[in-house]
């Protein structure tokens, strides 16, 4: 089955959408330091209030996570995964594929797996060019500190991509899918810092994915494995529950 996860993710990499989802993200790398150049007072000590420094690399790391990756992992993953199945049953391939030996719920998990897989390479992609090119522009920019949150934001992604996935066979539909993953996307987005704002919001905000993506946060100062590995677990459980549920419901589908 990974052969086939792997012929199908290197159909992704070559699709248009794909590369528009990677210029946008390359604008992202590229912008962001612009808009940083000249940050208003208040930002500045708001960010310094929440998060009890007031180093610009702090300030940096809010606005890249808040504005820039967490915008991008709410809408990306509809843009790569909320047609998978869908597109092969409107195209009248689904029917072809459940008369084959591969299951069409083992042939959503090849699906799944390939859009989680586009979806790491495009993160993965961008942290690096921005490790490259962020130094340069922002002060006391820390690159080490940097790719280990992102390598924590990347599972939220990977989960993001997953869930756009299951809606869309949950759904049947390509733009109800569409419709409620930008929904759902956008509320977890607007209450993901939320526990950094009110802390005493913040056990109860563990409970939004896109929280747990961006917890290093609060820890950049000492970022090591104990504030890493618990939420990339917890991530990668739910992205697994996740990928089996859309697999179960897609077996109804052979129906």
């Amino acid at each position: 089955m990974m052969r086939l996860v792997w012929l199908d993710y290197c159909a992704a990499m070559r699709e248009r959408k794909t590369w528009i989802a990677g210029a946008m993200l390359v604008y992202a790398v590229l912008s962001i330091p612009v808009v940083l150049a000249q940050p208003p007072p208040h930002v500045r000590e708001a960010i310094a209030a929440w998060f009890h420094d007031a180093d610009p690399f702090v300030v940096f790391m809010f606005v890249w996570i808040d504005l820039a990756m967490n915008k991008a992992i709410a809408f990306l993953p509809v843009v790569l995964a909320s047609t998978v199945l869908l597109r092969e049953r409107d195209t009248g391939v689904l029917a072809i594929l459940a008369a084959k030996p591969l299951s069409l719920g083992r042939y959503f998990v090849v699906r799944a797996l390939s859009a989680c897989a586009v979806m790491a390479t495009l993160h993965v992609g961008s942290q690096l060019l921005g490790a490259l090119w962020f130094p340069g522009q922002v002060e006391n920019f820390r690159p080490g500190v940097f790719l280990a949150a992102m390598s924590l934001h990347l599972f939220a992604a990977v989960f993001a991509t997953a869930f756009a996935a299951t809606l869309a066979v949950a759904t049947g539909r390509r733009g109800a899918s569409a419709l409620l993953s930008l929904v759902f996307f956008g509320l977890l987005v607007g209450m993901a810092l939320v526990g950094f704002y009110q802390p005493a919001w913040h056990t109860a905000t563990l409970a939004n994915p896109f929280t747990l993506g961006a917890l290093s946060l609060g820890h950049l100062r000492a970022l090591g494995p104990d504030v890493l590995v618990p939420p990339m677990l917890a991530l990668t459980a739910l992205t697994i529950v996740t990928i089996a549920t859309g697999a179960r419901l897609a077996r109804r589908m052979e129906a």
